[in-house]
């Protein structure tokens, strides 16, 4: 079974009204202290979750261009005792710039920051833009990547991996850079799990496979990083249709990207939402799992319902080595529910619980485009995640971002 043991619920006075279905909410602990960053907000407690504040990502930063939006990532350092925070800014003609800060207590007005424009990177990236972040601590580096498209047809140019010095980040002072980058690979997405090396991986675009990627620590050059495809079972991309009790959709954003990564001493594993096909009625989270020393697949253990569909993954696996997973499942008889659970390897399947489910469906087709889950810091065998679902109306304002935390 799967143990829901604490929900804590932000209202708009959390939040500063700054919310939207396309949440996208990322999460992180230390002790009492915790933090959740989403579309447009941020919010902050003291207490273990029981209360929080509303911290403006608007104006807790000075601006930059033409300001803040949208996506945002946090997540804390045991091994330096330091909160990260990556914020994404909005483009201009120039690009855009996404600002890391760093603070030892996570408090407001304590954060220290630098900004990256894509120029930074390359010089001759002056017509692109960051999009959809992603970041991994590894025994010595921050990881973070990103999608790079046109300043003016926003299309997909390539993909980015960024890596900084976390002893850099936690001495506050100049900060050097490293970057690989790929255009045939895109959305990647970390392999959570402590490591000296970032794993990630992305789709080949020619063909049904997974293609990981790792980056050694100790390896300074980018071009140590070389492309590993895996072969999986195929998958169907769309399209993704589950309404809901009102008849609405929720799905209309959904794609086939990886959205969830993991990775523990026995195994590397990635998961992304699959339309319905011959055996799954409806959308579902298509799951592979690598051994680390060769990356042969394991098994597929996909997560599915005959009477829902499953969309937007995230994963970890817990102080034990336990798989934890969270994700959104509805449709038929059920508006968005925020669900969570856990990979039993005794019969290889998932073991999946509701958190909160919606009371109605978004008004714009609108949801995602990712949710967060971390292994609890001090309780072993639990897990922390990050959701949200739709009370008492359809409109952004009735979004309420969740911390979730639950056990095996």
């Amino acid at each position: 079974m799967t143990t829901v043991v604490d929900i804590a619920q932000l209202g708009r006075p959390e939040t500063g009204s700054s919310t939207g279905t396309v949440c996208e909410p990322s999460v992180a602990v230390s002790g009492h202290r915790r933090m959740i960053t989403g579309n447009w907000f941020a919010s902050r407690s003291t207490d273990g979750g029981t209360t929080w504040e509303h911290v403006d990502p608007f104006t807790e930063f000075p601006a930059s261009g033409p300001g803040f939006c949208c996506d945002q990532l946090v997540h804390y350092s045991r091994s330096r005792r330091l909160w990260i925070w990556l914020l994404q800014y909005r483009k201009d003609g120039a690009g855009n710039i996404v600002r890391i800060a760093v603070s030892s207590t996570g408090a407001p007005g304590t954060w220290t920051w630098w900004d990256t424009r894509p120029t930074d990177v390359d010089p001759a990236w002056d017509d692109v833009w960051f999009d959809y972040p992603d970041l991994v601590e590894t025994d010595d580096k921050l990881a973070v990547s990103f999608n790079v498209f046109g300043v003016a047809d926003d299309r997909w140019r390539r993909a980015v991996v960024l890596r900084f010095s976390l002893d850099e980040l936690k001495a506050r002072g100049a900060i050097g850079r490293e970057a690989w980058s790929t255009d045939r690979i895109g959305s990647l997405r970390f392999a959570k799990g402590a490591g000296a090396d970032a794993v990630f991986a992305g789709h080949d675009p020619t063909q049904f496979a997974v293609v990981v990627f790792s980056w050694a620590d100790s390896a300074a050059d980018a071009a140590a990083v070389q492309p590993t495809s895996v072969p999986v079972r195929a998958w169907n991309q769309g399209p993704y249709l589950a309404a809901s009790p009102d008849g609405g959709r929720w799905l209309d954003r959904l794609d086939d990207r990886i959205t969830a990564g993991w990775r523990t001493d026995d195994q590397i594993g990635f998961a992304w939402s699959a339309s319905a096909d011959a055996t799954h009625p409806l959308p579902f989270v298509r799951v592979v799992r690598l051994r680390p020393d060769d990356l042969t697949v394991i098994d597929e253990p996909d997560l599915w319902s005959s009477d829902c569909a499953w969309a937007y993954p995230a994963a970890a696996a817990n102080g034990r080595g336990d798989v934890g997973v969270t994700a959104f499942c509805g449709g038929g008889s059920s508006f968005p529910a925020h669900a969570v659970g856990w990979l039993d390897p005794d019969v290889g399947t998932w073991v999946m619980t509701t958190a909160t489910a919606s009371t109605h469906g978004p008004g714009d087709g609108k949801w995602g485009d990712y949710i967060d889950l971390l292994p609890d810091p001090t309780r072993t065998t639990y897990w922390i995640a990050s959701g949200f679902t739709l009370d008492g109306g359809n409109a952004r304002t009735n979004v309420r971002p969740q911390v979730v935390t639950f056990k095996p």
